[in-house]
């Protein structure tokens, strides 16, 4: 497929990477030094702007297959997405961060025209409210629209499973525990599966079952948040945690952002500060917070707010970071997630791209994990233990109608079952072959 991307970014960059192996891949940027940079991939670099016909043409957008626009400009995106509609490119993909442009994460057929709409803002504060809503989370990921849900955790010495054996565990008829990362190795948990402290557990089960084990996560309950940073995903998360009964502050250094946000939110106290003013956090009371969230737009500052605070006490740092290549760095010093939104934008794109049943396409931990529909039938009617995966990938769930089964190798799929599947990236186009 000839593939047309419009931007040079740390996206458009690693899908230039994931995409150039088996397609013809034109990436157009107005940075000079980026097209060199990209010039040693297997792509050809064009530089100008996106949104200029003449470049679209150079970029052969009459025969392309599909066009991608991730640059740092929302009207960029949209002009030169639409342009390469009016083209005639069969699939239009674009990213923007102001969610003026749309009303949720990820919009699928825009009355635009749009194939796929990426607002990682929206989605990154989606994830951070689900993050806080369910103590100990490090991930929360939802499946089936939303009626299955995967948790991760780390295990911890005070939480009630650790020691103790799967069977041992008295879950919730829907809920199961599908896969644990134990030291980089992904492991297929048994009846007989000990869970250790430092583990990496990943639960699934329908939101409300996964609400009554909360005491597995080992963690208290989540009363008092602080969102430092006013801006489209800080005043997201307010907007979302504002219908709970959390008690939440708001802090912004900007008068005027922070008077706007007086009159949207009803239930947070909006607060004027320096998020990095010591004697202003101390007043404020920042080390009694349960979570606290930095949201500006400066990654190093994001990283000192959160250092600051947990040095005054509070229990639980969330961080956005821009720079992907940060996020390990920002874990490693003790913040405890570190969320980056060109990564949401880079996998969802992915996701959109893979030509067959795969609903969901996440990467947690180093897994992948893949919601595939059995649609084929010689595969509805046989065992688990009759299908051949790559060695590194395992089933952890099936989801069968409003029902999470436990896999084993007796169990016979039917048609329509979705299927969970915990993997590495580069075992992915293997697993494809498989249920294509």
């Amino acid at each position: 497929m000839r593939i047309v991307i419009a931007g040079a970014g740390e996206v458009g960059l690693n899908l230039a990477k994931a995409l150039s192996e088996k397609n013809e891949v034109y990436v157009i940027d107005k940075d000079e030094e980026k097209i060199e940079y990209i010039k040693d991939l297997n792509v050809e670099a064009i530089k100008g702007n996106a949104a200029n016909l003449e470049i679209l043409n150079k970029a052969n957008i009459k025969k392309a297959d599909i066009f991608i626009g991730v640059t740092g400009n929302d009207e960029v995106n949209l002009l030169s997405g639409l342009a390469a509609k009016k083209f005639g490119v069969n699939k239009t993909i674009v990213r923007v961060r102001n969610p003026e442009y749309v009303n949720k994460p990820f919009v699928v057929n825009h009355p635009m025209g749009f194939d796929l709409i990426v607002c990682p803002q929206l989605a990154l504060a989606n994830e951070v409210s689900n993050l806080i809503t369910i103590p100990g989370a490090i991930e929360v990921i939802s499946f089936s629209g939303g009626k299955v849900e995967m948790v991760e955790f780390v295990v911890e010495e005070n939480s009630s499973i650790a020691g103790k054996k799967i069977a041992e565990l008295n879950l919730p008829p829907n809920v199961i525990i599908t896969a644990i990362c134990r030291e980089d190795e992904l492991i297929l948990p048994r009846g007989d599966t000990e869970i250790l402290v430092g583990d990496k557990v990943a639960i699934v089960g329908k939101p409300e079952d996964l609400l009554k084990i909360r005491g597995y996560f080992g963690k208290p309950v989540v009363k008092n948040v602080v969102i430092f940073g006013g801006g489209t995903i800080g005043s997201y998360v307010a907007r979302i945690l504002d219908k709970s009964n959390l008690n939440i502050k708001l802090i912004d250094s900007n008068p005027e952002v922070c008077e706007n946000l007086c009159s949207i939110l009803k239930r947070t106290r909006v607060i004027i500060g320096d998020a990095t003013d010591l004697d202003f956090l101390i007043e404020e009371e920042i080390g009694k917070s349960d979570v606290v969230v930095s949201t500006t737009e400066s990654d190093e500052k994001n990283l000192l707010i959160c250092l600051l605070a947990k040095s005054l006490g509070a229990k639980k740092a969330i961080a956005k970071v821009e720079k992907g290549v940060y996020v390990k760095l920002f874990e490693k010093v003790g913040i405890d997630v570190a969320l980056n939104p060109r990564k949401v934008t880079f996998y969802e794109v992915m996701k959109h791209l893979r030509l067959m049943q795969t609903h969901t396409l996440v990467d947690v931990s180093g897994m992948t994990i893949l919601e595939i529909s059995v649609e084929k039938e010689d595969l509805s009617g046989k065992k688990i233990a009759e299908i051949s995966l790559p060695k590194k990938s395992i089933i952890g769930g099936v989801l069968r109608g409003e029902e999470c089964l436990i896999p084993k190798g007796d169990t016979t799929l039917k048609m329509g079952d979705k299927l969970l599947i915990f993997t590495t990236w580069d075992e992915i186009d293997r697993i494809e072959k498989v249920f294509k």
